[in-house]
């Protein structure tokens, strides 16, 4: 707020000075059009209520510019966004954010890890989650694993997009690592018509479409987007469909909006694949199909109610319900059993049955699952906004409802190493009965609840014009419960002699009864948590273009219902010999003992300023987590438990660049980073070259302090050069180099490729793979023609050198040869699968062109004020 006595000749109001975009931010406009006398004139005092700046916070109300921010908050608009022509919000954060970077376990272009200073955020169960996402207000980490499914944002809606780092306090208490704030379009801001359409290789076709319409009171925004390709490698499709609107109400005081989204997707990921047969064949895939298919329905009504001009009050509430069905496909790692037990009871070629051709096809796994997941929640948010003091309070409440299903079948993997369901009468016939119909074996029937309630404040306190204080808090109660039926883990060859029929068996294992013939262990988790995390930081504006800035923050995360359906049972481990107890990620759980809370303390200090037309940055930053929670493997393909582990650190260094320079747009950011185990660990994987099993017969992996964490390169640098040829065209020639990391599996840092061990005609510890992926640098380019009507044709190549690299990778057993046949020796079984390194490899060259219709981003619509002023 602030007054002025004006003259004409001058800016006659703050109005005329000023105008809104189309993406929100101010921005010059001509002045009135009509002369003005030249005489001057007092105007009596007039009071102009200044624009609200850029919000990141949750929810609006908490005005936050860069010179006062504590850390280094990178931000893009939605035409940034829409410019760089990025699918989704992974791909354009791994090409113009600090500190990110962007690992593909699943194969599928929706299904990424979003890495950023070390913490992800990723749709995978089992990956330790450490950063929030929020939508307009809304966290939509979804409760199940922390999880976030990156195809149900949908890109054409995004207004604004804001990555905070530190455990900010305004974010909640999973935020350990950092937090992604996400605003969305409406009608007011984004009153025009826009509609892109893509086409090119793979298959890939996009439409997408959005439109704005408004009136002094209502406006209605509405987007759509349709997605889908085959994929570059085999079995990959992806379909994705996204409808979001949004009705905005503008009152003399205040606003309130609602908003609805509707998402369907079904993905196709293709996994990981053995070193060798990506370097046979790249395109190839290991098992299939795994496929998700996810719905969303997401509703959420909020509003800001301007009480004076200092201060207002916002609140929200929402409803989000998410299905997702999947299909797994996986090697059966119980095979070699399977075909012992047949050979025990006489089914053998011996009597001419040809049973052996039967077992040799029964070498798959089908893991199905359904996931119901129901979340609620309001917050309520109070702002002061004074000369001195910007203050926000407010308080939060989220509960959320789980039902996960999960069965298994036997499958056979045919030449094309899809697993698909045996119609053989012989499974039935010898006890088998189930496991060739769907749901087959049911694994796990878990049920879970999670309430969080929470009261926080921040305010930004500055002394004087150029010094800027900012101290919050967050005071928080979880609780989770669980109800969980769990298999005790029979393999699939031990269903024989009616498991599946004798009611006996069907018992539930209470506890540590020591039932003998319970089939599965039935338990019931209830566990609170509480927390305080508070943080400091300082922005000094030593010069008029140079800020310092530092800033300490603590934050927690509470497991979540799967991390306490698959906890570690240590008692339960003390009553037992069978190292191997645990789950299948993300297709099973067991027992839910406690887990603790992780622990985070994250440090943040650096400069940022002005030189010319550029804007720079560098900065260092630590974090420690204490109990963070890892997913600790068992020795067999996704096999494993949640566990507490020590003490993990992430720390590094992050600068950059961005500016106008001529005809060039330039931006350059470049980190190191480092990723650590702080302290001693064992977990247990015989495809890593130096594990025990050689001394004490198991495959233990010790991990020492320094150890870095797979899937974190040390340096990432990322470049962009647009070049402006004429007003009508321009290109964009951008790159993004990650150095090596290590892959899961190699936690020591210690794998190594390893020649065969011979024993008799059998080789055994045969380890193919370095345990590591190597740098690479990938090279991007598009250009975009714009036509004087507000129609544009694009061009987009990726890879444009065709490099050949991978993104991320794991150590594990591969029964394929290189060009993808099963090896069978009805003698060993396995004896010559190899312990390899498998990679997720990098999307070869490819190229789309489209047409875009943009009839908005360079028109500004003058404010009434304005108008009434020029005329």
């Amino acid at each position: 707020m602030f007054s002025k006595k004006l003259k004409s000749g001058l800016c006659l109001a703050v109005y005329s000075c000023v105008s809104i975009a189309a993406d929100g931010e101010a921005g010059a406009v001509n002045p009135p059009a009509k002369p003005v006398d030249s005489k001057t004139i007092e105007l009596d005092e007039i009071q102009v209520k200044a624009k609200r700046r850029r919000i990141i916070t949750p929810l609006p109300g908490l005005p936050i510019e860069r010179e006062t921010a504590t850390t280094n908050i990178q931000s893009a608009t939605g035409k940034e966004i829409a410019d760089s022509k990025a699918t989704n919000v992974t791909e354009f954060l791994n090409g113009n954010m600090q500190s990110v970077t962007v690992t593909d376990y699943a194969g599928n272009p929706f299904q990424q890890d979003l890495n950023f200073r070390g913490f992800t955020a990723s749709p995978q169960i089992g990956t330790p989650q450490g950063i929030s996402v929020y939508l307009d207000g809304v966290r939509i980490n979804e409760p199940f694993g922390e999880v976030v499914n990156w195809d149900l944002i949908p890109m054409n809606a995004i207004s604004t997009l804001n990555i905070i780092p530190g455990s900010n306090p305004m974010f909640g208490h999973n935020t350990i690592g950092g937090a992604l704030a996400i605003t969305t379009k409406d009608g007011f801001s984004d009153h025009f018509m826009r509609a892109q359409y893509l086409a090119g290789d793979w298959g890939r076709e996009q439409v997408q479409f959005s439109n704005g319409i408004h009136g002094e009171r209502f406006a209605l925004f509405t987007a759509y987007s349709h997605f889908k390709e085959d994929g570059w490698r085999v079995n990959s499709p992806s379909n994705v469909r996204q409808l979001f609107n949004k009705a905005t109400v503008r009152l003399d005081s205040g606003e309130i909006n609602f908003t609805a989204l509707h998402v369907n997707a079904a993905l196709l990921g293709n996994g990981l694949l053995p070193k060798e047969m990506a370097a046979y064949d790249r395109e190839q895939v290991f098992t299939s199909p795994d496929e998700a298919k996810n719905s969303l329905e997401h509703y959420n009504l909020g509003g800001t109610w301007y009480v004076s001009d200092r201060v207002s009050i916002s609140g929200q509430i929402y409803r989000r319900k998410v299905a997702q069905d999947a299909i797994g496909a996986d090697v059966y790692p119980g095979y070699k059993r399977l075909y012992s037990n047949w050979q025990d009871v006489g089914q053998n070629d011996a009597n001419g049955d040809g049973i052996d051709e039967v077992v040799g096809a029964m070498n798959g796994l089908l893991n199905y699952s359904s996931l119901r997941s129901t979340a609620d929640g309001a917050s309520v948010q109070a702002t002061f906004d004074g000369d001195k003091h910007q203050v926000a309070v407010g308080a939060a409440y989220d509960e959320n409802e789980i039902k996960f299903l999960q069965s298994q079948v036997l499958a056979e993997l045919d030449a094309d190493h899809i697993a698909r369901l045996t119609t053989n009468p012989f499974f039935a016939d010898n006890g088998y009965g189930g496991q060739t119909s769907l749901p087959g074996i049911i694994r796990n029937n878990l049920t879970g609840t999670s309430q969080t309630k929470a009261l926080f404040m921040s305010d930004t306190y500055s002394p004087i014009d150029t010094l800027h204080i900012t101290y919050g808090a967050r005071l928080s109660w979880s609780n989770v419960k669980n109800y969980l039926i769990a298999d005790r883990g029979l393999d699939m060859y031990q269903f024989q002699n009616n498991v599946l029929t004798n009611p006996a068996r069907q018992r539930c294992r209470i506890g540590n009864s020591g039932d003998p013939l319970a089939r599965f262990i039935c338990t019931t988790g209830d566990y609170d948590y509480r927390s305080f995390n508070p943080s400091l930081g300082l922005s000094w504006e030593a010069q008029e273009n140079l800020t310092a800035y530092g800033n300490v923050s603590k934050g927690s995360r509470v497991p979540s219902v799967i991390e306490l359906g698959c906890a570690r049972d240590k008692e339960g481990e003390n009553q037992s010999d069978n190292v191997q107890y645990g789950c299948t990620i993300p297709t099973a759980l067991t027992a839910d003992p406690y887990l603790k809370q992780v622990r985070s303390t994250a440090y943040e200090t650096g400069l940022r300023g002005r030189i010319a037309d550029f804007d720079w940055n560098i900065g260092a930053f630590l974090t420690d987590l204490k109990d963070d929670i890892l997913f600790v493997p068992l020795g067999r393909k996704n096999r494993g438990v949640f566990d507490n582990f020590g003490k993990t650190r992430r720390e590094g260094i992050e600068m950059g660049l961005k500016g106008v320079w001529g005809n060039s747009t330039i931006n350059f950011n470049y980190t190191w980073m480092r990723a650590t185990f702080q302290s001693s660990a064992q977990l247990i994987n015989d495809a890593n070259s130096s594990n025990t099993s050689a001394t004490d017969g198991q495959a233990y992996v010790n991990i020492s302090p320094g150890d870095e964490l797979p899937g974190m390169p040390n340096h990432i640098v990322q470049a962009n050069w647009n070049y402006r040829f004429t007003p009508a065209f321009d290109a964009t020639l951008s790159m993004i180099a990650h150095a090596s990391s290590y892959v899961r599996g190699n936690e020591n840092n210690a794998h190594q490729p390893r020649a065969a061990l011979m024993v008799g005609t059998r080789d055994i510890y045969d380890f193919t793979g370095p345990g590591s992926i190597p740098g690479y640098a990938v090279f991007n380019f598009r250009a975009n023609y714009r036509f004087d009507n507000g129609v544009s044709l694009f061009a987009r190549v990726d890879n444009i050198f065709d490099k050949e690299y991978a993104t991320a990778g794991n150590l594990g057993r591969n029964p394929f040869a290189a060009n993808g046949a099963f090896k069978f020796d009805p003698v060993t079984i396995d004896g010559d699968w190899k312990n390899s390194t498998f990679i997720s490899p990098g999307a070869p060259r490819a190229a789309w062109f489209g047409l875009n219709i943009d009839w908005g981003w360079d028109k500004v619509k003058k404010s009434k004020a304005v108008q009434e002023l020029a005329d």
